[in-house]
């Protein structure tokens, strides 16, 4: 695919090797049955391709069952708060006011049923709009998620192959902004073209600027684009393990370990943690019953601004296809990232169990 590959400046480090044989010791109940870390990481169902966790910057469990650590992996929507945070940055530049339809910013979708959605509807995947992500819309290949898709990898539908702004021209409203929560990739990228719309440069210069410019990484955060160059911040981006995790240390106060200067303000992170709509809300719409399961946990409140899960202890949660996983406990100092290329996404049930285990107080 056309790829922005990104290089941060400075020279990697932040991280301290500091091996905790007990958080590999620590269990979780999956498909499985009823394992260790450890064993389930060894077990050749698992899909596990690599797992970090970070405590204050020590690296105090890492394990690459399946991938080199010097291997790009893709993020999948794991990727997604990294374009809330364009939106985030924005806000804080006052040059978006989240209360204010995607209209007002986007000229091209102006003249369509996005005009009116408020800013903070796109951010908690609530638009009203018909870019769901379920198991119908899946199966349809006329769906506009499915259609979405399609157009971002070249692919045509009824032989003709869409720009990924027709398509989103396309989606309709079927309720009004708000009333639901429901999940889909093509909210994240009229996020893009927000971003875009308002800063003046290409997403990823974007992101450049204000993220990775900043981060003392390992390698290039590979942001992979559309044949017409827009980037997939949905989801289509790729960097190595240990990168994922210094980007999720942004909203922890170890940043300035992997950062050069604070890129997740204490607005940003308030914001995140204070967004989250009723659990009852969360539970009504496909993916908040999804999200339940894949964790074993029910104790989460819901989701806000492009995170999937938040708890009341102020945790994050974000998963991606096939189970990809980024998790930050900012009260913890604590980030857990793994890739993996497993359907049922098992690896997830661990996260919890990690965090909750009275290691990391």
């Amino acid at each position: 695919m056309p790829t922005a590959l990104i290089h941060s400046p400075h020279a990697p480090g932040g991280l301290e090797d500091a091996p905790a044989d007990a958080v590999m010791s620590i269990k979780a109940e999956t498909d499985l049955g009823m394992m260790s870390l450890h064993d389930f990481l060894a077990h050749p169902q698992s899909g596990a391709r690599g797992i970090v966790v970070i405590k204050s910057g020590k690296v105090v469990a890492e394990s690459y069952p399946d991938l080199r650590a010097d291997q790009p992996h893709l993020w999948a929507s794991c990727a997604k708060p990294a374009a809330g945070l364009m939106i985030e940055y924005l806000i804080d530049a006052g040059l978006i006011d989240d209360s204010r339809g995607i209209g007002e910013y986007v000229p091209a979708l102006r003249d369509t049923d996005w005009n009116d959605v408020p800013v903070r509807d796109l951010m908690d995947m609530t638009p009203g709009m018909d870019c769901e992500e379920n198991e119908a819309t899946r199966a349809d290949p006329s769906s506009n998620a499915i259609r979405a898709f399609l157009a971002e990898f070249n692919h045509p539908v009824n032989g003709k192959v869409e720009t990924l702004l027709e398509v989103l021209q396309s989606s309709r409203r079927v309720r009004a902004p708000g009333e639901k929560f429901e999940y889909g990739s093509p909210c994240t990228q009229v996020l893009v073209y927000l971003a875009e719309a308002v800063s003046g440069l290409p997403w990823a210069e974007l992101f450049r600027r204000n993220v990775w410019s900043h981060l003392r990484a390992d390698g290039p955060i590979q942001v992979h684009l559309t044949p017409d160059g827009v980037a997939l911040a949905h989801g289509v981006v790729s960097s190595r393990l240990r990168d994922m995790a210094r980007f999720g240390m942004l909203y922890t106060p170890s940043w300035s370990r992997v950062a050069t200067r604070q890129v997740v303000s204490d607005a940003v992170l308030a914001r995140i943690r204070s967004g989250v709509r009723e659990k009852s809300f969360f539970m009504n719409g496909y993916d908040g019953p999804v999200f339940v399961d894949r964790l074993g946990d029910d104790s989460m409140l819901g989701n806000a601004r492009q995170w999937d899960c938040i708890w009341p202890d102020g945790d994050l949660y974000k998963g991606g296809f096939m189970d990809q996983g980024l998790y930050v406990s900012p009260d913890r100092d604590l980030v857990i990232a793994y890739f993996s290329t497993s359907p049922t996404m098992q690896l997830t049930r661990y996260l919890r169990p990690i965090t909750t285990s009275g290691l990391f107080a």
